[in-house]
C-alpha cells in the first residue's frame, strides 16, 4: 500500500522538517492513524540523510562564529581607506588652486591699461553697440527672410527647378553611368 496522494507533500515537508507550525498537529495526527505514510516519512528522512552535510569540524565552527566579525571589519577597512583616498585627493586639489591662485598674477600678461578717458568711452560704445548688434541678429527670424512665400502663391509660381521625381520605367530605361561615359 502507498502513502495517500493528499498527505505526499505534508509528508516531505514533516521529513524535510519544514512544515507549517499549525499543520503539524494533522499530519501527526494522521501518521498515528496511517502505516503506508510511516513507511514513506521514513524512507523520505533517510533519502535526504544523504544529502545532508556533515556537521562542522572545530575549526569551521569557529570561522563560522567569526565570520560576520571579520566580515564587518574588512569593511570598516575599506571604508577607512577610502575616506583617506578622498581626504588626499581634496587636499591635493586644494594644493593646486592656491597654487594656481598664486602663480596666476605673474603667469598673465598683462594688459596695458588705457590712459585716456577717451578710449575708455570708445570702447564702451563699441560694447554697448555690439550688444545691440547682438540683441537684434537674437530676436531675428533667420527663416523669415528665406523663405518669405506671404505674397507668391505657390500653385501659380512657375517650376523654377526640373522636378526630381522621376518614374521608375525612365529611371531604369535611362543609360547606365558606365554605358554613357
Amino acid at each position: 500500500m502507498s502513502a495517500c496522494q493528499d498527505m505526499a507533500e505534508s509528508l516531505t515537508l514533516w521529513a524535510a522538517g519544514a512544515l507549517e507550525p499549525h499543520e503539524e498537529p494533522r499530519v501527526r495526527a494522521h501518521l498515528e492513524t496511517c502505516a503506508a505514510c510511516r513507511r514513506e516519512v521514513t524512507a523520505l528522512q533517510d533519502t535526504l540523510g544523504l544529502a545532508a552535510l556533515p556537521t562542522p569540524s572545530p575549526r569551521e565552527q569557529a570561522v563560522l562564529e567569526f565570520l560576520p566579525q571579520t566580515t564587518v571589519s574588512r569593511w570598516r577597512q575599506d571604508q577607512v581607506r577610502r575616506a583617506a583616498h578622498l581626504r588626499t585627493t581634496g587636499v591635493l586639489m586644494a594644493a593646486a588652486a592656491v597654487l594656481l591662485l598664486l602663480l596666476r598674477p605673474g603667469v598673465l600678461p598683462r594688459t596695458p591699461s588705457p590712459s585716456t578717458p577717451s578710449a575708455s568711452l570708445e570702447a564702451a560704445s563699441s560694447t554697448e553697440e555690439d550688444v545691440l548688434a547682438l540683441e537684434q541678429w537674437a530676436l531675428a527670424d533667420p527663416l523669415s527672410d528665406a523663405l518669405d512665400l506671404t505674397d507668391v502663391d505657390l500653385e501659380d509660381a512657375p517650376e523654377a527647378t526640373p522636378s526630381w521625381d522621376v518614374e521608375a520605367d525612365e529611371f531604369l530605361s535611362s543609360p547606365s553611368l558606365g554605358e554613357s561615359l
